[in-house]
């Protein structure tokens, strides 16, 4: 019962780590991240330094500190929308500026005051987030309406011709968010007042229970959530007595929140806990010198904690854990507080305790709470680590809406520089990517199997196109992007995307051998060297499938590659054997481990003499080391051939279609699970 509400949790919560909208917040705040260190370092230069306090020499520096931290729903507000844009699959820079302006005209955080553009950081924080949803959203809905288009023809080039287009969907956006803001912004209003004006008498703890959660929460949704706190709720909630000497401030600082918000030294320690998390511990590395003085920044955006299902619970009850026993300990006595003793909250862990209370007992308690933490977070981080979209994975998850976009920058300046003599050709090339920005790449798994056994001993990686009706189509555009040299964008994407299906097989507890292709310009240009770095880890289990005119183009460079190639335990196949110009001379000088028959050369049933030059091919290529595979068998004529050859390698339809990643890895399990249970009987 635990196990499958426990896979029901996961399946949930991958599909809300890759949708779209969450997607693009984990990216937008990955991307500021540089900017919370260098922000959280300028507030604790200030407050250690007491630069407000140095008069007006030292002004600006204080200054800066609010100007800093003012900025940050702006700064919020254009890398979410850029990353929304780009992931919605429209104008990195006309919406994000087109969310701006919407921002700026309606919430009141930046406005004329004498003539002079004034910042007030108080208005429209939570609309930092809601303004790049709607604005973004319907953008995306309206350019792809017909009516709003100015210019259907191709004579401009696709760059112009995409801005002109944007004009009537911006004044539709700008005109709907301005009318419908007032009367968002006052029904917020309003429930905020009665919000306040509902008299409820809570006790201390209360106060403290409410304000961890809202903070917390707020931070889980990507806002900040201690500042956030305090420009919204009223002061009877934000400043409160603790027992009869304890400010919440300082119980919160010393007691609660060891290492920042969401008691980070408890997931610091976890992450270093956990065996193969290399990407929770790299971010525990960079989070570690900051989290020492309750910098937690770093690790809410980059693990990420926002928008993570997975760590949600622990993020909420780690704190709240912290506050009900320390609670408890100064209002029995077991700790007691130095009355009118102030600790900055930038104090480390240990040193804040003793300053507080001159005691080792609440140092004790410190130590006792962050291990608490640490067994709090632990099994919630190894759930994340095991079943999450995070480094590598996160990449291509947003690799794999973003092809047409770096084809499209590409294609635009060749359309400058050849306009006159490729019209076709670029009419050709905005059909490919106009496919590819309305839909995904991704990589499909066609079983090869072993005849005499009937199981499955390897897989071809095959591209292909996900439109957005679902619908999924094989790589008809290639041969148009290889007309523009445009094929190393999708080998990139196919190199990507197979190591981070090579990891989820792992992580299945399988290591199928994969063989996939890629174009010879590219792999003879400096390919191979992405091919080594990505595949050097999965010993003899990738294999290169090259062309035969990789050897007739550049026969030295070519087996200076393959040989580089198997120095890095990555094997290598001559693939469509047959089909080009198969060069019976060029056998006995290859250095590749397969030959990979071509469907072309299977012969049908009333032809004898194509039917021996296959078997004797078959030998020939054997004799000569080679393993070969036989492509295409779709019929039990063909397999029957293919047995008559002595070929014990095949793929084709008769087996098995090309398969998404998750149903090569039940297949594999089906398998596994079918032959374990033949040798126990």
């Amino acid at each position: 019962m635990s196990t499958s509400i426990l896979n029901q949790f996961n399946r949930i919560a991958v599909k809300i780590s890759a949708n779209t909208m969450i997607l693009s917040l984990r990216e937008g705040y990955i991307a500021l991240i540089p900017f919370f260190i260098v922000a959280a370092l300028i507030t604790l230069f200030n407050q250690w330094l007491d630069i407000a306090a140095k008069g007006f020499d030292h002004q600006y520096l204080s200054d800066f500190n609010h100007l800093v931290w003012g900025l940050f729903p702006l700064l919020t507000l254009i890398s979410f929308s850029y990353h929304l844009a780009k992931n919605l699959k429209v104008h990195t820079i006309a919406a994000p500026i087109l969310v701006i302006s919407c921002f700026t005209a309606t919430t009141g955080y930046m406005y004329v005051k004498g003539g002079v553009i004034q910042i007030d950081q108080t208005q429209g924080v939570l609309y930092s987030l809601f303004m790049p949803i709607f604005c973004s959203y319907l953008l995306s809905y309206l350019v792809k309406i017909k009516l709003f288009r100015i210019v259907n023809v191709s004579s401009i080039s696709l760059f112009l011709r995409k801005h002109i287009n944007l004009i009537f969907p911006y004044l539709a956006v700008t005109a709907i968010t301005l009318f419908l803001y007032p009367y968002v912004d006052n029904t917020a209003r309003w429930l905020f007042t009665t919000l306040l004006h509902v008299q409820l008498e809570l006790s201390a703890f209360g106060k403290l229970i409410i304000q961890l959660i809202s903070t917390h929460l707020l931070w889980f949704f990507g806002v900040h959530g201690d500042n956030t706190y305090h420009i919204l709720a009223p002061i009877a909630v934000t400043e409160y007595m603790v027992g009869a000497v304890v400010a919440n401030y300082h119980f919160f600082t010393v007691f609660v929140l060891l290492g920042g918000t969401g008691c980070v030294w408890g997931v610091i320690i976890a992450s270093f806990l956990l065996k193969g998390a290399k990407h929770e511990q790299h971010i525990a590395k960079i989070s570690l010198p900051l989290a020492v003085f309750n910098i937690s920044e770093v690790m809410i955006y980059a693990l990420p904690i926002v928008f993570n299902p997975y760590i949600l619970l622990p993020f909420l009850l780690a704190p709240l854990i912290n506050a009900l026993l320390s609670y408890y300990a100064i209002s029995s006595g077991v700790i007691t507080v130095i009355a009118e003793q102030t600790v900055p909250w930038f104090t480390p862990i240990f040193l804040n305790a003793w300053l507080l209370t001159q005691s080792y007992t609440a140092i004790l308690l410190q130590v006792f709470l962050v291990a608490l933490n640490v067994a709090i977070y632990y099994p919630f981080l190894k759930i994340y680590q095991r079943h999450s979209t995070s480094g590598k994975a996160l990449d291509m998850l947003v690799k794999r809406y973003s092809a047409g976009r770096e084809i499209e920058g590409k294609a635009e300046s060749l359309f400058a520089i050849h306009h006159s003599e490729q019209q076709l050709e670029h009419h050709c090339l905005k059909e490919v990517t106009d496919a590819l920005n309305q839909g995904a790449l991704t990589l499909y798994y066609q079983p090869k199997m072993d005849l005499k056994s009937g199981g499955v001993i390897g897989f071809e990686a095959l591209l292909r196109l996900k439109k957005a009706d679902g619908t999924v189509q094989g790589p008809w555009f290639l041969e148009t992007l290889a007309k523009h040299k445009l094929l190393d964008v999708i080998d990139n994407f196919v190199i990507d995307q197979l190591e981070v299906d090579l990891e989820n097989f792992a992580k299945a507890g399988l290591a199928p051998k994969v063989s996939f292709n890629i174009s010879p310009d590219n792999l003879l240009s400096g390919g191979y060297k992405r091919v080594v770095k990505a595949f050097t880890r999965f010993e003899d289990q990738v294999e290169v499938e090259l062309l035969e005119s990789s050897y007739i183009e550049d026969f030295a460079a070519t087996i200076e590659v393959v040989n580089q190639l198997k120095q890095s335990h990555i094997r290598c196949a001559m693939d469509d054997f047959g089909t080009g110009y198969s060069c019976l001379s060029v056998l006995s000088k290859l250095n590749i481990d397969t030959i990979k028959l071509d469907r072309s050369l299977l012969p049908d049933s009333s032809n004898e003499k194509s039917e021996t030059l296959y078997r004797h091919l078959a030998q020939l290529c054997t004799q000569l080391g080679f393993k070969t595979v036989a492509e295409g068998v779709e019929t039990k004529e063909e397999e029957s051939v293919v047995k008559a050859a002595k070929i014990d390698c095949v793929q084709g339809f008769l087996y098995h279609k090309a398969m998404p990643l998750e149903a090569a890895i039940e297949l594999l399990e089906q398998k596994k699970e079918a032959a374990t249970a033949a040798s126990s009987s």
